[in-house]
């Protein structure tokens, strides 16, 4: 049976979505939305009287997965010690498939908490989103979310992030991809934004180096992209995105080295926080719509799908924007070829492979086999609907062959 259609495949609302990203609409209002963030190993020991300060009864959810659920099981006990009555939930599952996500709201409509703690990665937090909200919104359509239509959540609970990887940024963001089927689904709307972010280091000691690099590589990828989509880019975002660039740069070659440097896991913390209010208050790059669709169609894990891309959506961008000699200044470099060539050596620096061919899950033939798949549905992706340059099915080809090859001049065209 067909997959329904989702808001973002409807032409109508794609061409909204670029209408709302003139200039002339922005200037007239531009709304910034971003958590509570409470940085550091204290944050975590005060999170207690700072959920009961928000709770509408002593019932508490933490939803988490089983590998780190030792992790809410310290925040249960945290909870506990300030009065809540907490149910585990660990059953989230990586990519957040919608089958899941109906699965957990059924267990949060039986325990009917109204503090929901998120304690994971970017699928663990994407999916207690889409939780929460059916749970509030037991019939709402998520297929036709609209950003500009009120949902009136928090009603019966808040949300709070408490990451454990580096990466998505997901604790301070509107966004949630979830996995329908065959294809990664990027929902948004800001009223998805968590009430509260704690940003503790020790939650993310035992990541180990690559998914340590991998999830680093995808907060770049954020930031980047986030500046890059100068059409949705604001004073703030800018400001976050620029910041969350240097932080990675430098802090990330010390969190892969040494997992246990808590200086440098808490600035890692900070950069994919920056770098998720950086796009969720402006936008994703097309390396987001690339990624979600190879990504999913070859098994390969989100950081490392879109940080591939991101060389060569910088290189497609040089040709056609002066936004990314922009960034190149703003970073103290040259031009946009001298800030590429710095992205490449970064990547070579960490152990982190630039082109697909690489990775063994991505063999040659099946490449060629799903290439115009992967193409088309990169084109549906709902960050090609607010890209800052028109996309083509050729652009998105030779980027794509390009990031196969590990070839940059493909796109420099």
């Amino acid at each position: 049976m067909e997959r329904p259609k989702y808001a973002f495949e409807n032409p109508a609302v794609r061409l909204l979505y670029s209408i709302s990203g003139a200039s002339a609409i922005r200037g007239l209002q531009t709304i910034v939305v971003c958590p509570r963030v409470m940085i550091g190993i204290q944050a975590f020991n005060a999170l207690g009287k700072n959920v009961r300060a928000l709770a509408f009864s002593d019932r508490a959810m933490i939803i988490t997965d089983k590998v780190v659920r030792v992790s809410g099981e310290r925040v249960k006990e945290n909870l506990v010690q300030a009065g809540f009555a907490v149910e585990i939930w660990d059953d989230a599952l990586p990519e957040a498939p919608l089958e899941n996500i109906l699965r957990g709201a059924e267990v949060m409509r039986a325990h009917q908490p109204s503090v929901i703690v998120a304690v994971g990665g970017g699928s663990v937090i994407d999916t207690a989103k889409m939780v929460w909200l059916l749970y509030e919104k037991p019939d709402v359509d998520f297929r036709n979310l609209s950003p500009t239509a009120p949902l009136g959540l928090r009603k019966k609970a808040f949300l709070i992030g408490i990451p454990t990887t580096a990466g998505t940024g997901s604790e301070a963001t509107s966004a949630a991809v979830i996995t329908d089927g065959s294809h990664k689904i990027p929902l948004t709307h800001p009223e998805l934004v968590p009430d509260i972010a704690v940003l503790d280091p020790r939650f993310t000691v035992s990541m180990p180096p690559q998914l340590t690099m991998w999830t680093g590589v995808d907060a770049l990828a954020h930031a980047v992209g986030a500046y890059l989509t100068c059409n949705r880019a604001s004073e703030y975002t800018d400001s976050f995105a620029l910041q969350a660039i240097r932080l990675i740069f430098k802090y990330l070659p010390r969190a892969i080295e040494d997992g246990r440097d808590l200086e440098a896991r808490q600035k890692m913390l900070v950069a994919a926080n920056l770098a998720g209010m950086a796009f969720s208050n402006g936008a994703a790059g097309i390396d987001h719509a690339l990624g979600h669709t190879i990504g999913k169609k070859f098994g390969l894990h989100h950081g490392l799908s879109v940080g591939v891309f991101l060389p060569y959506v910088c290189a497609f961008y040089a040709r056609r924007l002066g936004r990314v000699d922009q960034l190149a200044r703003e970073l103290g470099y040259e031009n946009g070829d001298e800030f590429i060539r710095a992205l490449i050596s970064f990547y070579e620096s960490i152990g982190f492979a630039h082109y697909f061919f690489a990775y063994p899950q991505v063999k040659r033939e099946a490449f060629e086999a799903a290439f115009d798949e992967l193409v088309s549905w990169s084109l549906t992706d709902p960050c090609t609907a607010v890209a800052p340059v028109p996309i083509t099915p050729d652009d998105y080809g030779k980027i794509i062959r390009s990031a196969f090859t590990g070839q940059l001049k493909g796109v420099m065209s």
